[in-house]
């Protein structure tokens, strides 16, 4: 036998015992089999998310400006024409301080059931100082009262925060002026400086009453009649003041007065 024979067969022997010891440890290490799914990434974004955060910006919606306008009221329009021509004529018959000013439409105002107080009174809302002042009153009187008692309807102006201030109150056979205090429930007459004061309205009746008030004088005309001019206070009550609806009635005497006041325009006279 050759000499290097048993070299030959060790190095054999040796890379069996190798392969073998592979063979072994392989098989000894399993492979992990997963208990559970592996977990699935959401592939859309939810829908609450989706409204929060849009992918595209909104388009704005485009405005057709090819819708046609009402069509003015032609009354209307004539009406402010009268009026604009009253404002000229009040203004160079001493009856307003300035030709410039503002105009402002009041609520219509209702009254028909008789209030517990003799001086009723409900805010327009509006305030003035110097103004012109126009409405269509409708009245229906019951029971007729004698000077100086008087049921009627129409306005109280420059009615200050402790319920001090003026009234025209208009009746079935005078326009009423009067000064009002202890919150508007104590009022005092005026006479007349010029003019006697006096109509002479059926009842019901229907009027067109004008107040004008220029700082202390106030003039009153009746269906485009000059009623009578006033003397208000020279010292006092002659700045801003609210304006006031105003229904006068006494129904524990057995008069009052039901009241409609529209078309009310108010002309705020200032330079």
């Amino acid at each position: 036998m050759n000499k290097n024979q048993p070299n030959r067969l060790a190095v054999i022997a040796s890379i069996a015992v190798t392969t073998l010891a592979c063979s072994l440890f392989t098989k000894a290490v399993p492979t992990a089999t997963p208990t559970q799914a592996p977990p699935v990434l959401p592939t859309t974004i939810p829908s609450q998310v989706v409204a929060e955060t849009p992918t595209n910006p909104p388009v704005p919606t485009p405005v057709d400006t090819s819708i046609p306008l009402p069509t003015p009221d032609v009354t209307a329009t004539q009406d402010i024409g009268q009026v604009l021509g009253d404002v000229e004529d009040y203004y160079t018959r001493g009856y307003l301080p300035f030709q410039n000013g503002q105009l402002y439409h009041l609520d219509d105002f209702l009254k028909t059931m008789p209030s517990i107080n003799v001086f009723d009174f409900t805010r327009t809302g509006q305030q003035a100082q110097d103004f012109a002042l126009w409405a269509d009153i409708e009245m229906d009187s019951t029971g007729y009262p004698s000077y100086p008692d008087y049921s009627g309807c129409g306005f109280a102006y420059r009615v200050q925060n402790n319920n001090e201030g003026y009234t025209a109150i208009l009746t079935n056979e005078a326009v009423r002026m009067g000064y009002c205090e202890g919150g508007l429930l104590q009022c005092e007459l005026f006479g007349t400086t010029h003019g006697t004061g006096k109509v002479d309205l059926g009842n019901p009746s229907k009027a067109f009453f004008s107040l004008a008030v220029n700082k202390d004088r106030a003039y009153v005309l009746v269906n485009g009649v000059m009623v009578g001019q006033y003397t208000l206070f020279t010292s006092r009550l002659l700045g801003m003041g609210d304006i006031y609806y105003s229904v006068v009635s006494n129904i524990n005497a057995g008069y009052w007065s039901s009241c409609k006041m529209s078309n009310i325009i108010l002309w705020e006279s200032y330079p």
